[in-house]
């Protein structure tokens, strides 16, 4: 409706253009002193409306998306909606915040209407020495007062009079009462779906073009929708909303992904971890062992060759002195002398660290075995925690959300 010609201050103005300027003229319940002020109101109603509706998105566009970490684009799709219904929430309860804030200050202090529909003066019985004009609230249909509710209505009617009778003929859909704002409120739009419902109008304001009706079919409200469920609704056919995962991954590119997948241990897994352990050792100890062994047999041979020993010469030591014979007074005397062979124990001297060497090969067992420990429980975490990371460059955080469509009623 807030986009049909109804609502345009033009057609207001060319509406009323044909009736009399002096409304009093008409009597105090004919429509027609109403339907000005009830296409006012239509068209600053929608206005409102539009004006609400806009700020609640721009307010939502400009706010930041903060999170902790880059959300999935399911994640992302299910936050947006919940910010997006919120956001859906919050436009009406402004606006419908700000007209029961006029309408409490209008019948509160029992403001009198122009159009003399809520109270009327009346002339006092007991006239005295001063003057004052007493009013006293009109009712209208099954008793209701305007002193205790605004909200009084009655059907509204184009009135004619002749010199027989007074001819009443009602508007589909539309209401009079104590003011015109509550009135309307109460009215619905039937009247602006129907074609001669609209001529009807035009007939008794004089009006002389056509217009043609709203389309039902482009409405998702009923054509009894009263005017106060449009109000709450902010007249909004419906929401287009549009939302790019696409935009906001790359605005919020992350350094790094990570994904960690934690599993409890179960009897299937210690078995598992069982039997790695000892394919692992046995792998590795078919490969080490025999590494060790010559090892060992090389350092052997090394430390054997760096033994001392000590050969002392065992020799014999032949002098043979001839003495000549020497004539001597009494007579000849043969000496021969020859040294005695002297012989010394061989003294072998080996330094031998058996303990020493039996510490050191105990230390390298016990380091081997607990690295093959280490090695497997690792390799067995490798397989439950996977970690993916892809090295990126990071952006600012933001979000690229439009709603660039809205459809008023």
């Amino acid at each position: 409706i807030c986009l049909s010609p109804f609502a345009s201050e033009q057609w207001r103005i060319n509406l009323t253009a044909g009736l009399v300027a002096n409304l009093s003229i008409y009597t105090q319940r004919d429509y027609r002193r109403f339907l000005s002020a009830h296409l006012q109101f239509l068209r600053g109603l929608c206005e409102l409306s539009m004006n609400a509706t806009y700020n609640s998105v721009n307010q939502f566009l400009t706010s930041l998306l903060v999170t902790s970490e880059l959300l999935s684009e399911i994640n992302f799709h299910q936050k947006l909606e919940s910010l997006i219904e919120q956001s859906k929430s919050n436009a009406p309860t402004t606006f419908r915040r700000l007209l029961f804030l006029i309408r409490t200050i209008n019948h509160g202090n029992a403001f009198m209407s122009t159009y003399g529909t809520n109270f009327e003066y009346i002339v006092p019985k007991n006239k005295s020495g001063r003057f004052y004009a007493p009013t006293r609230a009109l009712i209208y249909d099954d008793g209701f007062s305007c002193g205790l509710c605004s909200n009084c209505t009655i059907q509204a009617n184009f009135i004619t009079l002749n010199s027989s009778e007074i001819i009443s003929i009602p508007i589909k859909g539309l209401k009079i009462g104590c003011t015109p704002s509550e009135s309307f409120r109460a009215s619905t739009l039937e009247c602006f779906y129907d074609r001669s419902c609209i001529n009807l109008i035009h007939q008794y304001t004089n009006y002389n073009n056509s217009h043609d009706p709203l389309s039902i079919m482009n409405s998702s409200f009923p054509i009894n929708t009263t005017m106060a469920e449009l109000i709450d609704s902010l007249f909004i056919e419906r929401w287009s909303t549009e939302t790019n995962y696409t935009s906001y991954f790359q605005q919020c590119l992350p350094s790094y992904c990570s994904y960690t997948s934690v599993q409890k241990s179960t009897l299937l897994d210690i078995i598992t971890l069982l039997l790695s352990l000892q394919g692992g050792l046995t792998i590795i100890l078919k490969w080490i062992c025999p590494k060790i062994v010559r090892i060992g047999s090389r350092i052997k041979d090394y430390r054997k060759k760096r033994v001392n020993t000590v050969h002392p010469g065992c020799a014999l030591e032949e002098t043979s002195d001839d003495i000549s014979n020497t004539p001597v007074d009494n007579g000849t005397t043969n000496v021969e002398t020859s040294s005695t062979p002297e012989t010394s124990p061989i003294i072998n001297v080996r330094s031998v660290r058996r303990t020493s060497k039996v510490f050191f090969g105990c230390i390298l067992l016990t380091s081997v075995i607990a690295a093959l420990i280490i090695f497997s429980f690792y390799g067995v975490r490798q397989g439950k925690n996977i970690i993916v990371k892809a090295s990126t460059n990071i952006l600012t955080t933001d979000h690229n959300i439009s709603i660039p469509k809205l459809q008023m009623n």
